[in-house]
């Protein structure tokens, strides 16, 4: 085990509240349902562990909001630096393992090695998926600069603190606007029938495929990639619901609702690593009749188009933040604000949508890099009531999916890659 801390932590002793979506994490998290998700780079030499801890020293020098760990007290969660930085430990077991609380305080990023493989997990508390992309991409940077030339001095070295206020930035409340209206409240969704796995659940599953296919195929119909992806997810599930439920007996939640995140950076003028991102959610009534996979490419197309434009989601912003601004939630004690957080995030959160599918889009390294790094990989959270999940990511002209699944069954992947096949495109499934 190795650790590494920032080089001056003294420096950066401040503590800092939890964003909007941070809050609920530690309440909605247990040992299966982890909240965790991990970002992977398979280089094309076995990992130097030597020269990654050198690496990592400068990440956090860079970025040592990735040090932070949460503290609970009476009232509230917050987070503050980590004097003992963090861990550098062998990948020997199930990926995405949930972090725990010890004496009141828990970590949020923990750095894992298997041969040539270096592996990033977080809890979603510290940030979302953009945030933690930048910090592999900064700790791959410093390590093959370190590889190529171990005695290289740092160039440009980052001043963290002339802008420590903007990359830990609490974007929701900034972007909060009080005026604007709550959206509609959804119904609840139909979620795959298949029963859950022995614990340990969780199972993955990746495939590489070309990306200029599917954005060839997907240019075809008019769709761009991801809403291509999320109809091929919404279709496969579509099939199941029609082929599993008995005739007659339909299911009585009939909505197949998918969790689409968008990463709000796009939307609002925002540099912070914490949390920024928020939800679309596409959906298909089944008891309207089977959808064709162009009708459903059309749904996907409108909703997506409609729900991410920047009023919308200040709409979803302001549901969100407005009960964190009430004086009196602020008094509950914090054991009250979990349960009623949990309840919410099972019953009035999860039960709404039936999957998720996540894109980081297309990643891009400096050249030196992209000489060391064959693939990157991308997995979510171990999904709980929707059962699968997928992630994606691209690079290198390679799009690597990750399904992440907690059942016994493996039909929602099966038809993915079946569908994508279908349309000329090729899947490689990849080893774990």
């Amino acid at each position: 085990m190795f650790t590494q801390s920032a080089k001056d932590p003294t420096k950066k002793e401040r503590w800092l509240r939890l964003d909007n979506a941070a809050k609920i994490f530690p309440a909605g998290a247990n040992k299966e349902r982890s909240l965790v998700y991990r970002m992977t780079a398979e280089m094309d030499h076995p990992v130097n562990y030597h020269i990654l801890i050198k690496a990592l020293s400068r990440t956090l020098d860079d970025l040592p909001y990735f040090s932070y760990r949460i503290r609970r007290g009476f009232f509230w969660y917050w987070f503050e630096p980590d004097p003992s930085g963090l861990e550098i430990l062998p990948d020997a077991g199930i990926p995405c393992r949930a972090f725990h609380f010890r004496r009141n305080q828990m970590d949020q990023v923990r750095i894992l090695l298997r041969d040539n493989q270096i592996s990033c997990e977080f809890f979603h508390a510290i940030t979302d998926g953009s945030g933690a992309l930048e910090f592999l991409r900064t700790l791959i940077e410093h390590y093959t600069a370190l590889k190529e030339n171990p005695d290289a001095a740092r160039k440009n070295e980052a001043q963290y603190d002339e802008f420590f206020e903007e990359l830990t930035e609490d974007s929701y409340n900034k972007y909060f606007n009080p005026k604007v209206t709550i959206p509609d409240k959804l119904r609840q969704a139909y979620h795959l029938p298949f029963p859950f796995r022995g614990k340990p659940r969780l199972r993955v599953l990746s495939a590489e495929i070309p990306v200029a296919q599917v954005k060839s195929y997907a240019k075809s119909i008019g769709a761009s990639i991801t809403e291509y992806l999320v109809a091929i997810y919404m279709s496969a599930m579509q099939e199941i619901y029609h082929q599993v439920q008995p005739k007659g007996h339909p299911d009585k939640h009939s909505i197949i609702r998918i969790q689409v995140p968008v990463n709000l950076r796009k939307l609002f003028p925002s540099k912070t690593l914490r949390n920024f991102s928020l939800f679309v959610v596409p959906e298909i009534d089944t008891s309207l009749g089977h959808y064709s996979f162009e009708e459903i490419i059309k749904n996907v197309r409108f909703f997506l188009q409609r729900e991410t434009e920047p009023k919308q989601m200040q709409r979803t912003i302001y549901r969100n933040v407005r009960n964190e601004k009430s004086y009196f939630i602020r008094l509950v004690p914090l054991i009250l604000k979990n349960m009623i957080l949990s309840y919410h995030f099972r019953k009035l959160g999860m039960s709404l949508y039936s999957g998720l599918i996540t894109n980081l889009g297309v990643v891009t390294l400096s050249e030196r890099s992209s000489q060391m790094v064959q693939r990157l990989r991308f997995q979510p959270p171990p999904p709980d009531q929707s059962r699968v999940s997928l992630a994606v990511i691209t690079y290198n002209n390679k799009m690597v999916v990750t399904f992440s699944n907690s059942t016994r069954s493996r039909l929602l992947e099966k038809k993915f890659i079946q569908h994508l096949r279908q349309h000329g495109i090729d899947v490689k499934l990849l080893n774990s």
